[in-house]
């Protein structure tokens, strides 16, 4: 499964690439992913600018010029290539995970760009994308994750306050997907 690590990486690539291109066709070669992908997906990012691309948590937020924005998750196999016209180089893959050029088989959402092609392979199909209306809508979505591991709010305020009244031993709430890669022991104590 892509870490956040990897999906961040995968963020800079697709915000270096494809921020301020308009998208120009959306092909689904297979709408059976986690989530089945809604019939009107390519029309709503038909013809929109990818204004920015941001993270949150382990998903891909695409800002669309239409005050839209897609939401990615590459679930458990996900990978994003990026295939340029111009330059055809072996190298696709936007992360560092899996194999480092386009696959032959899984390519379900191919979205295309002047001379730039952006493919989302999953064997799996654990990934999904969806539409989300508004930036509102989109924070109501993400209302009841914990903090960004990186940003001020995830701080020692937050673990102690999380850890307020609790009757867990310390070792099976750290294992929580928001502190897996922590270690707190000596905060515990």
């Amino acid at each position: 499964m892509p870490e956040l690590p990897e999906v961040e990486v995968v963020r800079q690539s697709l915000n270096k690439k494809i921020k301020g291109k308009i998208i120009k066709k959306v092909i689904i070669k297979n709408r059976n992913l986690r989530f089945k992908v809604p019939f009107y997906f390519e029309r709503s990012l038909h013809k929109q600018k990818v204004v920015k691309v941001e993270r949150f948590s382990k998903y891909l937020i695409l800002y669309l010029s239409s005050k839209k924005i897609c939401l990615i998750h590459l679930g458990m196999s996900g990978t994003i290539h990026l295939i340029n016209e111009k330059k055809k180089g072996l190298i696709t893959n936007t992360s560092f995970y899996k194999t480092p050029n386009l696959p032959n088989k899984h390519n379900h959402i191919i979205i295309l760009f002047d001379n730039l092609k952006m493919i989302y392979n999953d064997p799996r199909r654990f990934g999904f994308f969806e539409i989300i209306n508004d930036r509102k809508s989109l924070k109501k979505k993400f209302k009841k994750f914990g903090p960004e591991p990186m940003s001020s709010s995830f701080n020692i305020n937050y673990i102690f306050s999380s850890l307020k009244n609790k009757e867990k031993k310390y070792k099976k709430f750290f294992v929580r997907p928001n502190f897996c890669f922590w270690n707190w022991k000596h905060i515990c104590k």
